[in-house]
């Protein structure tokens, strides 16, 4: 039996139905294939679960048996709870079991992953995993509670957020000019709340600052629910946070958007000028999510899942309602998720260090 995180090269050698293949962890993607070569290794990867299926009598449509168990590491009703339910409703009619959302609040959400690594690799429990998740933590704490490399299977992307700068209705700030001038000419006066301490919006915050060299004084909140009230309710200045969440309070006129992160305007809100186009050209960042395992997971499990998360985010109801609330609808093989984290790893390094000397 090959060792874990071996994979058979069926280019190379005959499918043996004797073995079973051991599914990669998430790094070892980059660690022990070129890039240009993940996609065309999960392939061979993929059709190894399916020979190796067919040789034991056991077939791909019994997996799974039973509900599947969704971790999301944040408070229900912020953007990655809303986003994990759409998506896992629609998982479930797909795979023909419920996916059931749990709640995992805590540590920037790394409570709710260590929920996954701990999990019993059997396909029955999964997480909803972000950019904090796979990329900021190891930079922001210095004990890890979990090794991000080698404890996770990557089952997919799900999509894309941009994060929005907003005021109340009330401030005297009417554009993203106003506050930076404001917060220079009082440092730490001005506050910007942002989600808990690994989350996207927090560090994305601390990237805001270095970039604009505004003086705003940051104040990280749990959940999003607590921001927005006290935000309303006059007690702090702005907010950074995602931006599906706030759509209704922007329609209705409580909010006032002065920037989003990304770097085009967003469909929903597209009279929201970007961060970019405002003085400060380098500056962009978007918030992703995927779907993770713990390391060990079956291939069949894992292929079975992506296919069910890849057909639900082109279901158009699912896709519609996504790109309704400013997200864009990603998917496709594991190989990106590992493709996603090289890619955002040497910015977020330099930031955070910056931030941290």
């Amino acid at each position: 039996m090959p060792e874990a995180g071996q994979v058979l090269d069926l280019s190379e050698q005959p499918f043996d139905c004797t073995k079973q293949q051991t599914p990669l962890p998430l790094a070892q993607w980059r660690h022990h294939h070129h890039y240009d070569r993940g996609i065309a290794m999960y392939l061979r990867y993929a059709l190894a679960g399916a020979l190796t299926l067919a040789c034991s009598g056991v077939q791909a449509e019994d997996f799974p048996a039973r509900a599947i168990t969704m971790i999301v590491p944040a408070a229900a009703g912020g953007n990655a709870d809303i986003t994990a339910r759409l998506v896992g409703q629609e998982m479930s009619k797909q795979l023909g079991q419920p996916v059931v959302i749990e709640n995992r609040v805590g540590a920037g959400g790394r409570i709710g992953t260590q929920a996954v690594v701990r999990a019993a690799p059997d396909g029955y429990t999964i997480g909803y995993a972000h950019v904090g998740t796979l990329v900021l933590h190891r930079f922001l704490f210095k004990e890890q509670m979990y090794d991000i490399d080698k404890d996770l299977a990557p089952i997919g992307l799900v999509a894309e957020t941009p994060n929005v700068i907003v005021v109340s209705q009330a401030s005297p700030y009417r554009t993203l000019q106003d506050l930076i001038g404001a917060s220079k000419a009082q440092p730490d006066r001005i506050t910007m709340t942002s989600a808990d301490p690994g989350t996207t919006s927090e560090v994305d915050v601390k990237l805001f600052i270095a970039q604009t060299g505004a003086g705003v004084r940051q104040i990280p909140y749990k959940a999003t629910a607590a921001q927005l009230a006290d935000l309303l309710g006059g007690h702090v200045d702005s907010m950074m946070e995602n931006l599906p969440p706030l759509i209704g309070n922007l329609k209705d006129g409580r909010l006032r958007a002065l920037a989003v992160t990304t770097r085009k305007r967003v469909a929903s809100n597209p009279d929201v000028p970007t961060v970019a186009e405002q003085g400060y050209p380098d500056y962009e960042q978007g918030a992703w999510s995927s779907l993770v395992a713990p390391a060990g997971t079956p291939p069949e499990a894992l292929a079975r899942l992506n296919q069910a998360l890849n057909a639900a985010l082109a279901a158009p109801a699912v896709s519609a309602e996504l790109r309704s609330r400013s997200q864009e609808p990603l998917g496709g093989p594991p190989a990106q998720v590992q493709a996603q984290v090289d890619k955002e790893l040497p910015k977020w390094r330099s930031v955070i260090q910056a931030a941290n000397p």
